[in-house]
C-alpha cells in the first residue's frame, strides 16, 4: 500500500501512514485483527526516484522496480528482487498484466531503485 509521491514531508510520518493503510485500508485483504498483529512480519522499501528509460535495456529485475503506464493511463508498479522474476520480459509482463494492460501494447516505463528494509 505504498505511494509514488510521499504525502508527508517527515518519513516517520509518511511510514506510519502507509502502515496504517496496509494493515487496515488495503481493499485486496481484510483489515489486520489484534490476533494476526502478533504474527505480522514489517517490511518498509523506500523508492527512488523515477526515471524514464528509452529502452528496456536499461533494466535490471534485481536492482530496478518499474511503473509501466498505457496511453489510456492504466499503471502497475512492481518493486525490484521479487523472487521468481529473473528476466526484464518477466517483471514487464507481469506489471502490465497487474495494470490490466496487454503485453502487446507500448507502454512507457520509468525504473527506480529501492531499499527494503525488514524487521529482524
Amino acid at each position: 500500500m505504498g505511494e509514488l509521491i510521499a504525502h508527508h514531508e517527515d518519513l516517520v510520518a509518511e511510514t506510519m501512514d502507509r502502515a496504517a493503510a496496509a494493515a487496515f485500508e488495503d481493499p485486496r485483504f481484510p483489515p489486520l485483527t489484534p490476533e494476526e498483529l502478533e504474527r505480522t512480519v514489517i517490511d518498509v522499501t523506500l523508492l527512488g526516484p523515477l526515471e524514464p528509460v528509452g529502452s528496456t535495456r536499461e533494466l535490471d529485475p534485481q536492482r530496478y522496480g518499474v511503473e509501466v503506464t498505457s496511453r489510456c493511463g492504466h499503471r502497475a508498479v512492481l518493486l525490484p528482487d521479487i523472487e521468481g522474476i529473473d528476466t526484464v520480459k518477466e517483471q514487464v509482463r507481469i506489471a502490465c498484466r497487474k495494470a490490466g494492460i496487454d503485453p502487446k501494447e507500448n507502454v512507457a516505463i520509468r525504473r527506480f531503485e529501492a531499499l527494503r528494509i525488514e524487521q529482524p
